[in-house]
């Protein structure tokens, strides 16, 4: 996983991840993909400002996340951690639900 970053409360980012096969072969992340964020450590998730963009720019396999923290001010406050991971989905036929993609901070 990559840490991304420190931002301000109310920042809009973008962050990409890259989904392979087993063989490592740019892949399409399917099956209802999703990602969500988690904070700190609490099992609690959000999709709040969350825009998960599949194969971006016609890639395979190269994913666009735009968050926009300003969406909830409660859920991303200053002084936080937060995980985006993968919350349903496969790349080549296998699940990744799970899986942590990126960290950023508040």
């Amino acid at each position: 996983m990559t840490y991304v970053g420190d931002f301000d409360p109310g920042d809009t980012f973008n962050t990409k991840f890259t989904t392979v096969n087993t063989s490592g072969a740019p892949t399409t992340f399917t099956g209802s993909a999703a990602v969500s964020v988690y904070k700190d450590n609490s099992i609690t998730q959000s999709t709040s400002g969350v825009t998960l963009t599949v194969d971006f720019d016609g890639m395979t396999g190269s994913n666009n996340v735009n968050i926009s923290t300003g969406s909830d001010g409660t859920f991303y406050s200053a002084g936080s951690a937060f995980q985006l991971v993968a919350t349903a989905g496969t790349v080549g036929g296998q699940s990744i639900i799970g899986y942590t993609l990126r960290e950023f901070s508040i």
